[in-house]
């Protein structure tokens, strides 16, 4: 009679020795764990899920590339390689996906950070890391949100742009009238070309989603808009491991998480003793204040300048020790005083005199009919702006450039591609940090693993270095085909095959 018959066998033999989770297990230490949990854990009462298995279901929902704690409880189920990773049995039955979806909610983002950093440190001794180089960048998450779901803000005044329902629960608009008008120009014209159709522009300014109040819209050119976070990145230019991720409000620009993207990574590095030199990144972090801030630092910036900074005005020439443009008349524009911009941004003015503009023969074309003198602006920070392009235009600072292409942003397409976060399934930013620190995690094991395997301790196949005198040999084969098939009859004749040393040639 057929039936079951039990086997007592240990779950780790059925696993192969170089499988990844094998060689994860036994590479790298989990014990870390338990002691940044253990304040957040009760000492009695029923027991709570193991925070080893809790981290290390996290980081396989990661390198798996899932997004849902239900597939990743049902791919657990069922892996033989996962199972013994987590420490369970055949018949031991794995946790709830609700179990662990709570368990995530209410542990603070400061525990995933904690887990983070330790992964950096990890990093750190293994020699995968410089530490003098950091290349930033951020990319816009989805969020879980939809964009038909959004609500306007209450309004306040006459500053309502888009719908006059009011709800005790939306947040009110804080934007100025000035930062209004253009929406409401918008929304005037879509009424004009067509009346009869409700049209609308939604924006972060009047705008909020009640499913994630933290997401933001946002766009790129060419792409539709989307309820999403950013997601700023960090990476060690030596081998490419995460050094700092944040999620950060998608309705900023880039250049305002510039500082605190540099000291949470300098702040990180410095806790093991590693010390940060040289800043690299886009121009979305351009700004006078960054520039600044990063001298005052001691930190070395590759950053170019944004595409509306004019560093010259043509026909004038700009003297920093007098601080003042000469025109072609040989005229001097003295500085005048400093002033705020529509946009908010700070100008320096220089004015020409009246009476030397009266006399100029280049006066009209040069100030205009209506205007009285000839009036300039630039930046307060333009001695910061002319050294960082001076920098840029180095040999060393083109290279800089190439080096952040090839550095943070095939990370940014790893961690959204391989990693799960192609969109953030947990709510409220403090979710989305979460999910971005186990995702960084897990792309840090994984390079860790795979720089492990590539020391000279470690188990390779070396291929012998190829000889030229071999190919006449190989052709001598190709064109005695007979010959071969006395030697190897079971064997197809070479054809495009390369003949090693140890071939027997």
């Amino acid at each position: 009679m057929l039936g079951f018959h039990t086997i007592q066998i240990s779950l780790m033999k059925l696993v192969p020795t170089r499988h990844f989770y094998r060689q994860l297990l036994q590479t790298i230490d989990f014990s870390f764990v338990r002691p940044l949990f253990a304040p957040f854990y009760s000492a009695g009462g029923r027991p709570s899920l193991d925070p080893v298995v809790f981290v290390k279901l996290l980081l396989v929902g990661h390198l798996e590339n899932i997004t849902s704690d239900r597939k990743l409880l049902e791919l657990a189920q069922l892996h033989l390689g996962i199972r013994a990773f987590l420490g369970y049995d055949l018949a031991q039955p794995l946790p709830w996906h609700s179990t662990l979806s709570r368990t995530r909610q209410r542990l603070p983002v400061s525990v995933f950070e904690t887990c983070f950093t330790q992964v950096v440190g990890l990093c750190i001794q293994k020699g995968l890391v410089s530490g003098h180089t950091q290349v930033m960048d951020s990319a816009y998450i989805k969020a879980n949100a939809s964009m038909s779901r959004l609500q306007p803000k209450r309004s306040t005044g006459s500053a309502d742009v888009t719908n006059p329902i009011d709800t005790a629960k939306a947040p009110r608009i804080t934007a100025s009238a000035d930062r209004l008008q253009p929406i409401q120009r918008f929304h005037a014209a879509i009424h004009k070309a067509a009346p009869n159709k409700a049209g609308r522009l939604v924006s972060n300014l009047t705008h909020y989603s009640p499913a994630d109040p933290d997401a933001r819209v946002a766009f790129k050119p060419g792409k539709p808009r989307i309820l999403a976070y950013t997601a700023s990145v960090s990476v060690d230019a030596a081998q490419h491991v995460i050094t700092h991720i944040h999620a950060d409000l998608a309705d900023w620009r880039d250049s305002r998480y510039l500082l605190s993207m540099v000291d949470s990574t300098q702040q990180r590095l410095q806790t093991f003793g590693m010390t940060m030199t040289t800043v690299v990144a886009d121009a979305g972090y351009c700004s006078g204040e960054n520039y600044e801030q990063l001298e005052a630092r001691g930190l070395t910036g590759y950053i170019p300048a944004h595409g509306k900074y004019k560093g010259e005005h043509a026909g004038f020439t700009y003297d920093a020790v007098s601080d003042s443009y000469t025109c072609r008349q040989g005229k001097q524009l003295a500085f005048d005083k400093v002033f705020v911009d529509p946009q908010g941004n700070a100008k320096k003015r220089y004015m020409a005199k009246a009476s030397d503009c009266k006399v100029c023969p280049l006066a009209a074309q040069c100030k205009g009919q209506k205007a009285r003198e000839k009036r300039l602006h630039h930046t307060p920070y333009k001695a910061h702006y002319d050294r960082m392009l001076a920098r840029l235009a180095t040999r060393v600072g083109k290279g800089m450039r190439r080096l952040r292409a090839s550095t943070v942003e095939p990370v940014l397409g790893s961690l959204i591609t391989y990693y799960g976060l192609r969109h953030i399934s947990k709510k409220r930013q403090a979710g989305a940090a979460k999910v971005m620190y186990i995702a960084a995690m897990a792309y840090n094991l994984k390079k860790c693993l795979r720089f492990n395997s590539f020391q000279p301790g470690s188990i390779g196949i070396a291929l012998p270095a190829p000889d030229p005198f071999r190919w006449l040999l190989l052709y001598f084969c190709n064109s005695h085909q007979d010959y071969v098939k006395q030697l190897s009859p079971r064997k197809p004749p070479l054809r495009a095959a390369y003949v090693g040393r140890d071939s027997g040639w």
